[in-house]
């Protein structure tokens, strides 16, 4: 009698864990969908801000858009986007000192990010 209980009570313990545990479940998957969504809000708005050239608020909208979803090919696309927009207006400081236009024209444009070392 007392392993019957012990069994009934091991089954209703693991049944009233594995409903805790989808529900956790359910609410991550919500949580990564909203993310999603936030990120490509964001996004938005930092294109809306590169095509008005408003550059530094770009650049934090997608930083938001990166910390909104780290995982999102898009947000590092836009991202990089408008950091090399910045970098070739020489808005972007170089230990403490603006890059000159002039010698930034020069320079041949390096492939995919090589420019970016140690980021």
């Amino acid at each position: 009698m007392k392993m019957k209980k012990l069994i009934i009570g091991l089954i209703g313990l693991s049944i009233v864990l594995g409903l805790l545990g989808i529900n956790l479940s359910a609410q991550n998957r919500q949580n990564y969908s909203m993310n999603k969504t936030l990120c490509a809000h964001y996004v938005k708005l930092s294109r809306k801000m590169v095509d008005g050239d408003n550059l530094p608020l770009a650049k934090l909208y997608a930083q938001k858009a990166v910390q909104a979803n780290p995982w999102e090919k898009a947000a590092w696309a836009n991202y990089n986007d408008v950091i090399q927009r910045l970098a070739d207006n020489g808005d972007i400081k170089d230990f403490d000192t603006f890059i000159e236009e002039s010698t930034a024209a020069q320079k041949p444009k390096a492939d995919a990010g090589a420019q970016f070392e140690g980021c």
